[in-house]
C-alpha cells in the first residue's frame, strides 16, 4: 500500500518573541539565534511557504525591520512566500508593508493579506490584541473576508490568525483567545476554508470552530508546562514548529520539535 504525497507542504512558525541582538528573552533565551537555526532546519523540508503566525517580536524590542529584511532575503533566494500576521506583542502596523511581499490582495488592516500558494489560498488576519491579551476582528475585516471567500480557490483556503478561536487549556489563559468566534464562523461556515492556523497559547492545541479544524502551533521560543498549577504559567525552553501537509481531501498538522532530544533507536522500514 502506498501513501499519497501531500499536494503542498507548509511550515508554521509561531511566537518567535525576538529580542534585539545581544539580548536574551527573560534573561535566558537567545531568540534571534534560535530563529536562524529554525529557518535553516525547516527549509530542508522543502516547504511551499513559511507561515509566521504572530508575536514575531517581544514587546518593546525593535526587531521587525530587521526580521522583514531577513525573511525577505530567504523569499527572494528561494522563491517561496513568507506569510506573516501580527500578534499581541507586535506593535500596531509593525507587520506591515515590509512583510508579505508576495501577497495578491490586502484587507482593511496592514496585516490582512491574501496569498496564492500553488492554488491554495492563505488569508492572514490581524487579530489586534496589542495592549490586551485577547484578540478580535473588526466588522470591516469580516466583511472583507466574506468578499474574498465568496469565490472558492483551486485547492481551498487556510486562515491564519494569531489568537486562537478555541479555548485555552490553561486556567491562567482563559479568555485570551479570539473573541466573537461565532461571527467569524458565520462568515466562513459555507466557504472553502479548510482549516484555521493560530499561535499565542505556547503549546499545541487542536479543536474545531463549528466544522472547521483549528490548529494552534506551539511556540518557537518557549512553551508553557501544562503540569503547572492552574494559576501559574511556567515557561519551558523547548521550541516547536508545525508541518502543515495539504492533501486533496484533508489537511494534517505535525508538531516539529526544534530543540534537543535524545535518540532511542532507529530502524529501516520496508
Amino acid at each position: 500500500m502506498t501513501t499519497p504525497a501531500p499536494t503542498l507542504r507548509l511550515i508554521q512558525i509561531s511566537d518567535l518573541h525576538l529580542v534585539e541582538e545581544g539580548k536574551l528573552l527573560r534573561d535566558a533565551l537567545d531568540t534571534p539565534n534560535r530563529m536562524r537555526d529554525v529557518l535553516d532546519r525547516v527549509l530542508t523540508l522543502g516547504p511551499a511557504a513559511i507561515i509566521l503566525s504572530g508575536d514575531l517580536g517581544q514587546r518593546n524590542h525593535y526587531v521587525h525591520d530587521d526580521l522583514a529584511a531577513y525573511v525577505g532575503h530567504f523569499q527572494e533566494q528561494l522563491g517561496i512566500p513568507f506569510i506573516a500576521v501580527g500578534g499581541n506583542h507586535d506593535p500596531i502596523d509593525a507587520v506591515g508593508q515590509a512583510f508579505n511581499l508576495a501577497k495578491i490582495a490586502s484587507g482593511p488592516e496592514l496585516g490582512d493579506t491574501v496569498h496564492d500558494v500553488q492554488g491554495l489560498r492563505i488569508i492572514g488576519l490581524d487579530s489586534h490584541g496589542v495592549g490586551n491579551n485577547y484578540g478580535h476582528l473588526t466588522r470591516q475585516q469580516r466583511d472583507w473576508l466574506a468578499e474574498i471567500v465568496a469565490e472558492p480557490a483551486k485547492h481551498g483556503t487556510l486562515l491564519v490568525v494569531h489568537h486562537p478561536p478555541v479555548p485555552s487549556t490553561t486556567t491562567a489563559q482563559r479568555g485570551s483567545g479570539l473573541r466573537d468566534t461565532d461571527k467569524l464562523y458565520e462568515v466562513i461556515k459555507d466557504s472553502d476554508v479548510r482549516a484555521i492556523l493560530s499561535g499565542h497559547y505556547h503549546y499545541q492545541v487542536a479543536g474545531m470552530l463549528g466544522h472547521i479544524p483549528v490548529w494552534v502551533s506551539a511556540a518557537a521560543s518557549y512553551n508553557f508546562d501544562l503540569f503547572a498549577p492552574g494559576d501559574i504559567l511556567r515557561g519551558m525552553a523547548d521550541g516547536w514548529a508545525t508541518i502543515v501537509d495539504v492533501y486533496p481531501q484533508t489537511v494534517t498538522f505535525s508538531s516539529l520539535l526544534l530543540t534537543h532530544r535524545d535518540e532511542v533507536f532507529a530502524k529501516t522500514v520496508g
